[in-house]
């Protein structure tokens, strides 16, 4: 695949995220988001990043010459907009590396996994997120940001199974609200 190929494959992924959020999944979300604290500090580590936020241009650290298309950027801006501020901040980051990791003779330690891959999935699970006041609120959770390099030395995410996410939101639900939430923030199937 050439860097063009998977940026344009990485921007058709983005565009087809529905933006609106949703709450029923902000415990699964928050997993995720811990998991790319986990992965982008671990990125940030190994190639002496310097970045005051978990949200970085990890592609220019490794190498500012490898730059997504800025056409298909402009055009992915359009359509991840309702998303709102931080959404159009971090996809470019995320097109970049596409850029990146597709770029022949470059690469990368075995032991560093996709950084941007639980992000991504966290926003296929329910939209975007805002940040404020140093947390990224996720709709029922919040989750700051100013300990993520510490989260390099924290244990990977065993998996990204969509049964497994579903379970964590089940157990979060029912520990915060006492039911599992659906999408409209009301009780979906038999109380426990």
């Amino acid at each position: 695949m050439t860097p063009d190929d998977s940026v344009k494959a990485m921007a058709a992924r983005l565009s087809a995220i529905d933006w609106r959020r949703h709450g029923d999944k902000a415990w699964s979300r928050a997993a995720l988001l811990k998991e790319y604290f986990r992965r982008v500090a671990r990125w940030a580590q190994f190639y002496g990043c310097e970045a005051q936020t978990p949200f970085f241009d990890i592609a220019a650290c490794v190498d500012p010459n490898v730059r997504a298309d800025p056409e298909i950027l402009d055009d992915l801006l359009t359509t991840v907009s309702p998303g709102g501020w931080d959404i159009t901040h971090v996809t470019p980051l995320i097109l970049h590396w596409a850029a990146l990791r597709a770029t022949p003779g470059i690469e990368f330690p075995a032991d560093l996994e996709d950084p941007f891959e639980p992000l991504v999935q966290l926003f296929e699970r329910g939209g975007g997120f805002h940040t404020e006041n140093g947390e990224v609120n996720l709709e029922y959770i919040a989750a700051p940001m100013h300990r993520w390099l510490g989260f390099a030395a924290k244990p990977p995410m065993p998996t990204f199974a969509p049964e497994a996410l579903d379970e964590i939101d089940r157990a979060g639900s029912i520990k915060q609200f006492g039911y599992v939430m659906g999408p409209d923030g009301k009780p979906v199937g038999r109380l426990p």
